[in-house]
């Protein structure tokens, strides 16, 4: 009689579409690769929303993005084939990003200085998140959640949902957290981030060989309308991604984490 263990699963929780695949795309190729069970869960994932907000912020992303006529279609279809690219599994929760969330008609979020404040007092996202089954409290899974590096609202939302959760202290589920890319820009920043949690972590270093860096650079490149909101072009986006995952004492490939408990 066999007397090994299932191989944990692997849940990583994703603000938006593409937030997992930036931060911790290079994890994803490696545990995939090795044939771990692997799935990303976009909170903010809706495809369709009744109607856009008419606001700055809406009216700017999506001139921005250049995603046609249905960008939250085209913005999952990126990420369909971003995962793909990778081999791991994925589900899109129904609930929409920030910038299309509305009270009354109105937005909660209507300018881009509004998704980097305080989460609205009337923002249900969190308490939608708090009412979904997400997680199989029945097998045993590594989750992934992010810092909350940047303090989008989104990421405060699905960080504090996190939290919560890890204190549940649920018997199969162990808690490590990301730093968001593009949004990590320094190792002060992300210590800051991890100290106002207030909770006791230990660093997890994932390293990564030339095929898991590759293999995440070409999965965001799969995010065609984003590039542009962050990199200049594919080329400068490679430099960067190169660049945040580079130890800068032993110059070999890593992503980092920080596990609770």
């Amino acid at each position: 009689m066999s007397t090994e263990f299932p191989q944990p699963a692997h849940v990583f929780i994703s603000p938006h579409f593409d937030d997992a695949v930036l931060s911790c795309g290079g994890t994803l190729a490696k545990l995939a690769g090795g044939g771990a069970p692997v799935t990303v869960v976009t909170a903010m994932g809706a495809s369709r929303v009744s109607e856009f907000p008419e606001s700055p912020i809406v009216a700017d992303l999506h001139q921005r993005w250049q995603a046609g006529i249905d960008p939250l279609r085209t913005r999952r279809d990126e990420d369909l084939a971003a995962l793909r690219s990778l081999g791991v599994g994925c589900r899109h929760l129904p609930l929409a990003d920030c910038v299309y969330r509305q009270v009354e008609g109105t937005p909660l979020y209507p300018t881009e200085d509004s998704l980097f404040d305080r989460v609205h007092p009337a923002d249900y996202a969190g308490e939608y998140l708090n009412q979904t089954p997400i997680l199989d409290l029945e097998l045993q899974q590594i989750v992934y959640l992010p810092l909350g590096v940047g303090h989008h609202v989104d990421h405060q939302i699905v960080h504090e949902w996190g939290l919560r959760q890890a204190a549940a202290e649920h018997v199969n589920l162990r808690w490590r957290f990301y730093a968001e890319f593009p949004y990590a820009n320094s190792r002060e920043e992300i210590a800051d981030a991890a100290r106002r949690i207030g909770l006791q972590f230990r660093e997890i270093r994932i390293e990564l060989d030339e095929a898991d860096v590759r293999a995440k650079i070409e999965a965001i490149a799969c995010y065609r309308s984003q590039i542009s909101t962050f990199w200049n072009d594919l080329e400068q986006m490679e430099t960067e991604a190169r660049r945040s995952m580079q130890d800068s004492a032993t110059g070999k490939y890593l992503e980092r984490y920080w596990e609770y408990g």
